[in-house]
């Protein structure tokens, strides 16, 4: 996911900012299907520090805005 949210691969962005990357997925598994990753690196949730809680509750917080800018209800 770093190499896409760095630009390194092509990918079909839905939204971007300094936080966070939203692209459609390359195999998608339902009609809309799309990845929100954040721009800084964590590896897994086991990995999640303390000073990650901001960015974790910001990516929440975002993904009702991008589901409503692709037109999504109830996802």
């Amino acid at each position: 996911f770093c190499m896409l949210a760095n630009h390194e691969i092509p990918t079909n962005v839905v939204y971007e900012d300094d936080k966070i990357f939203c692209f459609y997925d390359a195999e998608p598994q339902a009609p809309v299907h799309v990845l929100l990753v954040p721009k800084k690196h964590i590896t897994g949730l086991d990995d999640v520090k303390e000073e990650d809680q901001a960015l974790l509750g910001y990516m929440m917080f975002k993904i009702h805005e991008i589901a409503a800018q692709l037109g999504l209800e109830n996802g």
